[in-house]
């Protein structure tokens, strides 16, 4: 069966709506349910902004903070799991009613933070401070982890910004890539191991305006263009980072999620795939399928990928909730025509 992997938005108004979609439009092929984060979580790690602004151990300077002198970094409680809990109770009567599949696990998603920092602090305290803030955010991955069973339980750590490091498009706080993949493989670790841990590799949504890990635009027309400013130029910096990974996690990584763009249609843009070094039980999805040109495209690009990769599954670049109600109706559609049109060919192999 061909599998998607959806990486944690949904654009619907409810945890509720989000679950009878991915039952009835993406299953059977998705076996890893996020609750769409609906509301204010749409804004993504843009929800933890007030433990950085608000933080006494922290000073604001301007639309950034930084350390104290003299004053011990602390953080006060981080709180994803009182929402994973709540959804978890709804993901639970969802799967008993079939409205999801039996096999159905809950999938949370939560940004590194690494993640945290990039969008917070400025540059000489990034280090310091994303150790400090992992300790708090350690405390909420236990919660969640004594709230849901392990059994039912996939977690999942978004890497932006740690992708958009490996491309050269931030400056390094670290100063080399090693520390940035000891610091992923170390809350990676965090996850039980009857829980599955997965890793969504972002470069942000080209459907949108300028994205913060794109780079800056390059000129003001550019900018007024909107979509992305730069391109990354093949899969390279993908393979870099799950290797990377590879190397540090400690326990079993059950998927690597990588976004990857509709302008990769030459064999030179997927031929890094060949590189991967990850463990056989290890699952990959590309973010194969776009709005704009469905199963198609999904179709021509996964052809070229196929050279490198003999195995992956199929996702969209980013979440379902960066795409408008069309754009979100066309990849429902085009998930349905490719999947369709992949089983013939699988049963005839």
């Amino acid at each position: 069966m061909t599998t998607f992997y959806v990486t944690g938005s949904i654009n619907v108004a409810s945890v509720d709506e989000a679950f009878r979609l991915v039952g009835s439009r993406l299953q059977p092929g998705v076996s890893r349910v996020p609750d769409g984060e609906p509301g204010d979580r749409a804004n993504w790690v843009f929800t933890q902004a007030d433990h950085f602004q608000k933080n006494p151990t922290l000073e604001v300077v301007g639309d950034r903070v930084r350390a104290r002198h003299g004053v011990p970094l602390e953080f006060g409680p981080v709180d994803y799991h009182s929402t994973a809990t709540e959804s978890y109770a709804k993901f639970r009567r969802a799967r008993d009613e079939g409205v999801l599949a039996a096999d159905s696990r809950f999938l949370v998603s939560i940004p590194t933070p690494f993640n945290a920092v990039n969008s917070f602090v400025e540059f000489a305290d990034r280090v310091q401070v994303a150790y400090a803030y992992e300790q708090a955010l350690r405390h909420s991955v236990e919660a969640i982890q004594d709230a849901i069973s392990p059994v039912d339980l996939a977690i999942q750590w978004d890497l932006p910004t740690e992708l958009a490091t490996v491309e050269g498009w931030f400056d390094n706080p670290y100063g080399s890539l090693e520390p940035i993949f000891a610091a992923a493989g170390r809350v990676g670790d965090w996850v039980d191991p009857e829980a599955e841990l997965t890793f969504h590799l972002c470069y942000g949504d080209s459907k949108f305006g300028a994205s913060p890990f794109m780079g800056e635009p390059p000129t003001e027309e550019a900018a007024d263009r909107g979509g992305r400013h730069i391109l990354p130029r093949d899969a390279s910096a993908i393979v870099a980072l799950a290797n990377g990974l590879s190397r540090h996690v400690n326990r079993r990584i059950d998927a690597i999620q990588a976004a990857t763009v509709a302008a990769w249609t030459k064999r030179a843009h997927w031929q890094p795939l060949a590189d991967l070094a990850l463990e056989p039980g290890t699952e990959v999805y590309l973010g194969l399928l776009h709005a704009q040109d469905g199963a198609e495209g999904a179709t021509t690009r996964a052809a070229l990928a196929a050279e490198f990769l003999p195995e992956f599954g199929v996702s969209t670049e980013c979440g379902l909730g960066r795409h408008s109600p069309e754009q979100l109706e066309a990849v429902l559609v085009a998930w349905q025509e490719y999947s369709a049109a992949c089983e013939p060919a699988l049963a005839g192999g």
